[in-house]
């Protein structure tokens, strides 16, 4: 979330060019995921299974790299669309107001298994050892994890208000990381955490608190969100915190892959798992809002 490669000191040479990727590829991004939003379910469901197929290929990648004695990878793309699927059928009863009994057992089936495996995922952090057996098991919870968080989309958007609340976690947090990068980059000195990700900074950290605060009162008032100023300011910094572990998350398991980016299909952000790593917490936390 705030860059890896920020420096303390001085600017390097390349960031001006991969700083104008990343911009190349908000400038698109951000467009297609407006128009995801604003035409609703079946373009945000399509998204999900895509985007839960291609996290299938990276996980796959950051857990056995080239291993030949593994199945293909199409396997684990079809893995990943496959859980992604499932929820996007079980949403999709109670957006045609088939079945709304099913549709809450899918839900709750796909929430009750998130929480088991972020739990087992803590667990397994704090104890193992860090065999290669057991980095795997992690950075495939991992990625599973993230498949789950995305399965949620539909949920959301099927729900009143949900493509509103989606739009708004997603901005506030796109704020928070603009906010980080920048303050961190022209003042940061106090590293968070500098044995997983040397580039992030308290100060950047604090100047992320700031910019999401003062988006989630914006973008409250824009999008007519019911909520008081107090809930506003406190979902604004929950938006932030959960954007830094999410963000730390992902740092620490490419650590235990020993790769700088979980992939290249975007052009200057890395793979999609670099950039679900801050926006995966908040799928969940404004599911749970909704």
């Amino acid at each position: 979330m705030y860059q890896r490669n920020n420096s303390l000191t001085s600017k390097p040479r390349s960031e001006s060019p991969e700083l104008k990727l990343r911009l190349i590829s908000a400038a698109v991004g951000l467009p297609l995921l407006g128009l995801t939003l604003f035409f609703g379910f079946w373009p945000v469901s399509v998204v999900a299974i895509a985007v839960a197929a291609v996290v299938g290929l990276e996980t796959q990648q950051l857990a056995f790299g080239k291993s030949k004695s593994v199945a293909p990878k199409g396997s684990a793309a079809l893995v990943g669309a496959f859980i992604a699927g499932l929820g996007v059928f079980g949403a999709a009863l109670g957006e045609l107001k088939i079945d709304y009994s099913s549709a809450d057992t899918a839900e709750r089936i796909v929430v009750v298994i998130l929480v088991v495996l972020v739990a087992e995922f803590l667990i397994t952090s704090r104890f193992a050892r860090y065999q290669a057996i057991s980095r795997r098991k992690l950075i495939i919870s991992y990625g599973i994890i993230v498949v789950l968080a995305v399965t949620l989309l539909p949920f959301i958007v099927s729900s009143d208000g949900g493509h509103e609340l989606l739009a708004y976690g997603i901005l506030v947090m796109f704020a928070a990381d603009s906010g980080a990068y920048f303050v961190g980059r022209s003042i940061g000195r106090r590293r968070m955490a500098p044995n997983v990700s040397p580039g992030k900074t308290w100060e950047g950290f604090a100047g992320g608190l700031v910019a999401a605060v003062v988006a989630s009162l914006l973008l409250s008032n824009l999008l007519s969100l019911d909520f008081s100023i107090v809930k506003i300011v406190v979902i604004g910094l929950v938006i932030a915190a959960l954007g830094v572990v999410g963000d730390l998350t992902e740092s620490w398991v490419k650590r235990l892959a020993d790769v700088k980016d979980s992939g290249g299909i975007i052009p200057g952000h890395g793979g999609i798992l670099d950039r679900l790593d801050a926006l995966a917490p908040i799928f969940v936390f404004i599911y749970f809002i909704v």
